[in-house]
């Protein structure tokens, strides 16, 4: 049963268990890297930020990642109307978690990190969050060269879905997660030599702490847009974790957090040859979603091996709130994904 935690709690016991497993409306359990009592080589750490504009068809994506062994910070730009994607990364070896990543999503806090090929900045500062990026050679999928984003990404306080919980195999293994969306952003993108202005454009924040277990997959969709004057996000996940105390299934509706319960998520095989389809168990939500574009990332180095296929397309169908009020939504752009890792 699905428990939510409504107080501010240390997230880890003497024990070095999960004091409370469950999800909340705030970033509620304290993370700190000094309890964690491990080595730093198996620490997760991952600030991960879209930028969906629905109405032009594009998404772009900035991750600022460590994870122990190695970092990546990765820039991509995904077209929906050319089903095309550009992404420029960079890999840096034993970092150990020294990156500058917060230890709280409500922490103010500024990372960077430069080469090349791909620059990539993050501050946080109130209710802002700006993200300054460039990936110079960067060929999108119209064929212009380079881009360039800064944006401020304005978090008005609203609640959030936030979850902790641990596998069954090992309960000392953890994954403490916010999900945050949608905020609204604002600013301006270059490719090559056309700017754009950034005005009608929501984004998400996918926040991560963790141990994890050495082999892991799961399955997220997310999903932005407005209902009239509201914004909302679908956020519905999966297959990481035991999710007996807490689900990431969840409409933030106007600022509002709706619990639903299991969701089934069914996907084609090619995975992004055709539909998915999403049900939650009790009926209060059904989405469809032609696939668009795979921003795939297969890599296998035998040690360390990831398989990451993130679906972008168009979703259709219908979500009921908390009061019962039915939305549909029809054509919306948005994700669902199927990753899987072994490091």
């Amino acid at each position: 049963m699905e428990k939510e935690i409504v107080e501010n709690i240390a997230l880890l016991g003497n024990d070095r268990h999960l004091k409370a497993e469950g999800w909340a409306r705030r970033a509620y359990w304290q993370y700190s890297r000094k309890a964690l009592h491990t080595s730093s080589l198996r620490i997760k750490e991952w600030d991960y930020y879209q930028v969906m504009n629905s109405q032009k068809g594009y998404a772009i994506n900035f991750t600022f990642s460590d994870l122990g062994l190695f970092s990546l910070v990765s820039i991509s730009y995904v077209d929906l109307e050319r089903r095309s994607f550009s992404q420029e990364s960079a890999i840096r070896m034993l970092t150990r978690n020294r990156s500058g990543l917060a230890e709280s999503p409500d922490s103010d806090y500024f990372v960077t990190y430069a080469n090349e090929n791909i620059t990539l900045s993050i501050i946080k500062k109130g209710e802002k969050r700006q993200i300054i990026a460039n990936a110079p050679k960067m060929v999108l999928p119209d064929g212009k060269h380079g881009l360039i984003a800064d944006l401020t990404i304005i978090d008005t306080g609203c609640e959030s879905l936030n979850i902790a919980t641990s596998w069954k195999e090992d309960r000392r293994k953890f994954y403490y997660n916010e999900k945050r969306g949608p905020m609204r952003t604002e600013g301006r993108i270059i490719r090559g030599l056309e700017a754009e202005e950034i005005n009608s454009s929501y984004a998400l924040l996918d926040w991560g702490r963790g141990i994890w277990l050495r082999n892991s997959t799961w399955l997220w969709s997310a999903v932005m847009g407005s209902d009239g004057a509201i914004p909302y996000m679908i956020n519905l996940g999966g297959g990481f974790t035991d999710r007996s105390p807490a689900s990431e299934n969840a409409i933030i509706y106007g600022g509002i957090v709706n619990k639903i319960e299991e969701t089934e998520i069914k996907y084609p095989d090619p995975i992004d040859s055709g539909k998915w389809v999403i049900d939650e168990k009790n009926g209060r939500l059904h989405l469809e979603m032609e696939a668009l574009v795979n921003r795939k990332d297969h890599q296998d180095y035998k040690i360390i091996a990831s398989r990451q296929d993130q679906v972008f397309g168009l979703f259709s169908g219908y979500f009921i709130l908390s009061d019962g009020k039915k939305v549909n939504i029809d054509h919306v752009a948005g994700f669902a994904e199927r990753v899987e890792n072994k490091w």
